[in-house]
């Protein structure tokens, strides 16, 4: 009767710490599967500030539509405002902040300056037309 007695404990302690091991893997997966997500966001990020940065930075070339190329530019702040909203816990307090400001209504001059601060260029090299 005490082998028996035995046993069962053993097999449940066994049971108990497979269990515990099982949802802990399961539970150490989440982190892994954010941490790509992050990834993947910090990385379209990166592409579209640096596409957004080139176009703003460039020289404004005569006989170029100005129209079409604030359109274009707030086009491209937009999208990239949209890249930190969807993923909020990849991006920091700064840039969710500038991301709603640009989402949101808002005056040319606070936009301006969002845009600039979520690309990353400094206020003063920044010259920012947004329709």
């Amino acid at each position: 009767m005490r082998r028996a007695v035995i046993a069962l404990l053993s097999a449940g302690a066994v049971a108990l710490a497979g269990g515990g091991y099982a949802i802990g893997t399961v539970s150490h997966r989440g982190p892994a599967k954010q941490s790509a997500v992050c990834e993947q966001a910090e990385q379209e990020f990166a592409s579209r500030a640096d596409q957004l940065r080139k176009q703003i930075q460039a020289p404004r070339q005569l006989g170029l539509n100005e129209s079409k190329r604030t359109t274009v530019e707030d086009a491209r702040s937009r999208i990239l405002a949209e890249v930190v909203q969807q993923n909020p816990t990849c991006f920091g307090a700064g840039m969710r902040g500038a991301a709603a400001v640009i989402q949101q209504h808002r005056s040319e001059g606070e936009a301006d300056v969002a845009i600039c601060d979520l690309a990353g260029i400094k206020a003063e090299d920044c010259l920012v037309a947004v329709g």
